[in-house]
């Protein structure tokens, strides 16, 4: 089977995929460093250095699924798979929206919102103890910066139309990103945001079934 490769969540790294148990070969994208006021876009383009293998298979989880369909627009990719994540902008909340118009994210101060990594289990859908330690140990590392520019690009992300070339994969009891009523979705009953985590088993089916038909 092809190489898979693996964007993770807003600041998080392959630790979030460690429970999936998959047929393929795995490479795991790892975040650069954006510059100042960075388009979503450019940072794309030299993420896209990680990717040798031409037309790849990309899997992107949550804020990973939003740089996956970036990269899917000059990649050209065999096939791309959404995680917790949406396949447009417009499927946003209203409040984040709101706070991406009122430029929030550039106001509240990110160690501010570290403190609150107590309420990440509830959000997340974070249940095992294993799950709530990994939560809380990705938000008190990830970098300020990283944190702040990723939000604001979520936020502000520009992509009106569903972007139909991607298969997407969702937990109903989804609270970070509301599952919308995306055509030909894969809902996963009473998962959170980190089903990655807690429903690996069914992700992992459901992921080998997807990427059958990329075998070389």
């Amino acid at each position: 089977m092809s190489t898979v490769y693996f964007i993770s969540g807003l600041g998080a790294d392959e630790r979030m995929f460690q429970f999936l148990h998959l047929k393929c070969s795995k490479v795991y994208v790892r975040w650069i460093q954006p510059y100042e006021d960075e388009p979503l876009h450019d940072y794309a383009v030299r993420l896209a250095e990680q990717i040798t293998e031409p037309n790849p298979v990309l899997v992107g989880m949550s804020f990973g699924g939003v740089v996956a369909i970036e990269l899917s627009k000059f990649l050209n990719p065999r096939k791309t798979v959404l995680i917790s994540s949406i396949a447009s902008s417009k499927i946003l909340p209203w409040y984040y929206r709101l706070m991406g118009f009122l430029r929030l994210h550039r106001i509240i101060p990110v160690p501010l919102l570290k403190r609150f990594h107590f309420v990440g289990p509830l959000l997340f859908g974070a249940s095992t103890k294993a799950e709530k330690a990994l939560l809380k140990q990705v938000i008190l590392e990830t970098d300020p910066h990283f944190l702040r520019w990723a939000v604001g690009q979520l936020l502000n992300w520009h992509q009106p139309d569903h972007y139909e070339n991607a298969v997407m994969i969702h937990g109903t009891a989804d609270r970070i990103l509301p599952m919308g009523t995306y055509p030909g979705i894969i809902k996963v009953k009473r998962a959170g945001h980190l089903m990655v985590l807690s429903h690996a088993s069914e992700i992992s089916a459901i992921l080998d079934k997807i990427l059958e038909d990329c075998e070389t």
